[in-house]
Parts: structure tokens; C-alpha cells; sequence
């Protein structure tokens, strides 16, 4: 479900409107307001609300989602059972905030690269996946609340959709630059990009997986293709961005 809204509203918006984007956000945002039961961020030690999201991040890397609770938190942190819902009438509010912010953090890291290799648009496609995978790998407890919708549902939480929309852009725009450039396959933008997306996201998760075993690879078959796929993630990266270029 995230993954659709992300993509609508995204594509909605091209490089030549981004204002209007940016025109929506300020009003989208007082709507993903309703994720959290009050604005008030210095409630308790400081900022209870960035707290919160800190230690949530903390317990996402030490055990299962379904593990974590509020109040648990509010144990974690120590302050009242109460004291959570002022920020977070749920959850679900909770690994909202945490995805968003997780967004808005790999939209930073992708726009650097884009404006590092803004010269050669071939380049900083293979660049901004590259940038995914090792962004999926270094924040695996943010990144696993992006796409998944067993644990967060996003058709609550404006906020939300559009930091996702925000990062997908990043993409978008750099593909249609190659197109304008005749790098790239007379394609809509949406079918590139998204075949771009499939393949890096899934080859990230393939390697998230790899992470979380913790283990040595074995002779497996399986086991030798995860290894060789993160040790050439460039030249996998390469093959990818290869399959939307233009050709002779």
C-alpha cells in the first residue's frame, strides 16, 4: 500500500513542478499531524518525542517489531506509561514518524549524490542505487517499515507518503534528465524508474537478509550468488541502469 501511494504521488509531480511539491508538503503535513497527539516537544527530559523515536530504533535492531511496545518505551526511557501518547496516540503513529524520518534521511544522502555526479546522468543512476543499498544495510531498522505492510499502515499519515514521494523523486528526475538526453530508452519515466527500483530494492533486501543471518557463506549456491552480489554490487548496479539505456 505504501509503495503505491509513494509512486502516485511522486510521478504525480515531475522536475518542472517540484514547487507544487513543495506547496503540498506544507500542506499535507498539518494532516500527518494526526499521527501524533501533541506538537508539544519538549514534554518531559528534553525532547521526548525524538526519544522515543530513538529508542524504538534501538529495540527494531535488538528484537522483533511486534516486541516493541509504548509502554515499554516509556520503561526504556524512564518516564511515565502515559507520557508516550502525547506524542503517539499508537504504534502505528510511532513506526509512521520513525519511516518518515527515515525517508526524509535517504532523500539527504541520494540529493548529495545526484549533485556529486550531476554531470553524468548514466553515472549517478548506478551512484543513487549504490547509495540505496548502502543506506538500506547501515539503517535496516527504519528501512524495514518502508514496504512492509504487516507492520505500518501509511493511509493515515500524509506526512509519510509524501517523504516517501520526495525520495522516489530523486530518481524520477535524474531518469528523466537521461531521457532528455537521449541516454535512456524511449520509456515512460515511471516504467524506468520503477524497473530501476524493483532491481535495487530487491537486491537490497537480498543482502539485508544476508546481514541479518550473520553468517558465513557456505558453497551453497544461493549462499555464493549472495556473496558475489555483495561483493560486485557496482558491476550489478552497472548491469541494471544498462538495461534502460539506449543502445548504439
Amino acid at each position: 500500500m505504501l509503495l503505491e501511494l509513494i509512486i502516485v504521488t511522486a510521478l504525480a509531480t515531475d522536475s518542472s513542478n517540484m514547487q507544487n511539491l513543495n506547496s503540498t508538503q506544507a500542506v499535507a503535513k498539518p494532516m500527518g499531524a494526526s499521527m501524533t497527539v501533541s506538537t508539544n516537544s519538549n514534554y518531559h527530559h528534553g525532547d521526548l518525542r525524538q526519544q522515543l523515536i530513538d529508542a524504538a530504533c534501538q529495540q527494531l535492531l535488538e528484537s522483533s517489531a511486534d516486541q516493541l511496545s509504548l509502554r515499554a518505551l516509556a520503561r526504556r526511557i524512564g518516564v511515565s506509561q502515559t507520557a508516550p501518547y502525547r506524542h503517539f496516540e499508537s504504534k502505528n503513529a510511532l513506526f509512521a514518524a520513525i519511516a518518515t524520518q527515515g525517508f526524509e534521511l535517504m532523500t539527504k544522502d541520494l540529493l548529495t549524490v545526484a549533485a556529486e555526479h550531476r554531470d553524468d546522468i548514466v553515472q549517478a543512476t548506478v551512484e543513487l542505487g549504490l547509495a540505496y543499498i548502502r543506506w538500506s544495510l547501515r539503517h535496516p531498522e527504519k528501512y524495514q517499515l518502508f514496504f512492509d505492510s504487516s507492520l505500518l499502515d501509511p493511509v493515515n499519515h500524509a506526512a509519510l507518503t509524501l517523504a516517501g514521494a520526495e525520495c522516489f523523486a530523486v530518481l524520477t528526475r535524474t531518469i528523466q534528465r537521461g531521457k532528455d538526453e537521449d541516454l535512456f530508452l524511449d520509456k515512460p519515466v515511471e516504467l524506468l524508474a520503477g524497473t530501476i527500483w524493483a532491481s535495487v530494492h530487491g537486491l537490497a533486501s537480498l543482502l539485508r537478509n544476508q546481514a541479518r543471518r550473520n553468517a558465513e557463506f557456505t558453497d551453497d549456491p544461493a549462499d555464493q550468488a549472495s556473496r558475489l552480489l555483495l561483493e560486485e554490487q557496482r558491476y550489478v548496479m552497472t548491469l541494471f541502469v544498462n538495461s534502460i539505456q539506449r543502445q548504439g
